[in-house]
């Protein structure tokens, strides 16, 4: 035994010495490249919600505090915190910061139990990405909401909720995130100006009319006469799905007034009432 010990004696020595000599050398670069934290970005940090959403286009706020901080660049914006948030990052940097655009989530699809066919009775895992891979989905449509709530997991702000087979989401509660986007397999979900009163396709099927039709009462059948009678030339078709270019329509009406679906598929979004009064007519 104590031959063994003899043996082994000098390598633990050596691996002893070793080790001494790397911590004294980790001790040395620590102190020689140290570099202090700018109370200013811990500030800022504080400031922010601390949700790390990515809607700033970094991956945390804590990165956010940072870049801006070192830039100054007025232009760095907070969708989440919204104006009062830049109000705050503006007084304790003490320059003016731009206020971000309100935006809000909404869903491309009204194909809710009532008004989509079913394809089959799915009974697995109650997540859309794995129902995507079994099989199209539990809808005949393979574009819509598939109504099992994955998305729902990823919105921090309790924005969404899933009723009758689809996803509603609460303006007042969403602050814009994007979060829920990446979440969505069929791509139902996008983002658009929180405060603008316009119309929107509330679809995302781009099968041919007939198939559109059979699949769901709720859908876009690219019939067109929304097209003729927009004077503003604010509405396209492409590939089988009306449009609607944002930046020319005046919201005047019209087009809802002539789609003939069961359940018009052209909404607007902040004035759900008014919506739901032409429908009822």
């Amino acid at each position: 035994m104590n031959m063994i010990s003899d043996a082994f004696l000098p390598a633990v020595s050596s691996l002893g010495a070793v080790a001494l000599a790397l911590g004294i050398i980790i001790h040395y670069v620590s102190k020689k490249f140290h570099v202090e934290d700018d109370p200013t970005v811990k500030l800022v940090n504080g400031i922010l919600p601390g949700v790390n959403c990515g809607a700033c286009g970094f991956p945390s706020c804590g990165q956010f505090a940072e870049v801006l901080v070192e830039t100054r660049n007025p232009a760095m914006t907070c969708p989440v915190g919204g104006a009062d948030l830049a109000a705050k990052l503006g007084e304790t940097l003490g320059m003016a910061m731009a206020e971000p655009k309100p935006q809000t989530a909404v869903v491309l699809c009204q194909g809710n139990n009532d008004v989509a066919r079913q394809s089959a009775e799915y009974l697995g895992i109650q997540d859309c990405w794995a129902a995507t891979q079994a099989f199209a989905g539990p809808k005949q449509c393979r574009y819509s909401c598939l109504g099992l709530g994955s998305c729902i997991a990823w919105c921090d702000f309790g924005a969404m909720r899933l009723e009758n087979g689809l996803i509603v989401i609460d303006k007042d509660l969403c602050t814009g995130c994007a979060a829920c986007i990446p979440a969505c397999p069929t791509g139902v979900l996008v983002m658009q100006n929180k405060q603008a009163a316009r119309y929107f396709i509330a679809c995302n099927s781009h099968d041919k009319g007939a198939g559109t039709k059979k699949a769901c009462d709720a859908g876009c059948i690219a019939c067109q006469k929304c097209v003729k009678v927009c004077e503003d030339n604010a509405i396209v078709i492409d590939n089988f799905l009306a449009r609607i270019v944002q930046d020319k329509c005046t919201a005047c009406g019209k087009c809802i007034e002539v789609c003939p679906t069961k359940v018009n598929c052209i909404r607007l979004e902040n004035d759900l009432n008014a919506v739901k009064q032409k429908q009822a007519s």
